[in-house]
């Protein structure tokens, strides 16, 4: 540990992936990115009929929600943490009716008390979230 300065402290210990992996589980960067983006989607779930519930507005209300500045991003909201929306489409939290995003079977349980160790999350190409509890 080095002092940067009287407030401020800062690890030089870098921890091995696999401590993080094993103690934690190999999901949990994409958890973080869950995490995230969990409270924007949950309150536009929660909005009135007439807002357009889609994953591009998850998205957008998250950013705006971090006072991000939608007109100077360097992402293309698009494509931005599509890996979570597909994740939880996997354990059916999210799911499509048409074209509208609708509360799942278990909507209720990710938004529980209950810790996320129900789930394992994936981000590998191709491969899929599981339940597991």
């Amino acid at each position: 540990m080095r002092v940067i300065n009287q407030n401020q402290l800062v690890m030089s210990t870098k921890i091995p992936n696999s401590v993080i992996s094993e103690k934690i589980g190999y999901d949990w960067r994409i958890k973080m990115m869950l995490c995230r983006v969990s409270p924007a989607l949950h309150n536009l779930m929660n909005s009135p009929k007439d807002v357009n519930k889609s994953w591009t507005n998850v998205v957008r209300l998250m950013f705006i929600s971090e006072g991000k500045d939608l007109n100077n991003l360097n992402v293309s909201v698009n494509g931005y943490y599509n890996r979570v929306k597909s994740n939880l489409k996997d354990i059916d939290v999210i799911r499509y009716e048409g074209r509208e995003l609708v509360k799942g079977s278990n909507w209720d349980r990710l938004y529980s008390d209950e810790d996320w160790s129900w789930f394992v999350m994936n981000t590998d190409s191709g491969a899929h979230a599981t339940i597991i509890k």
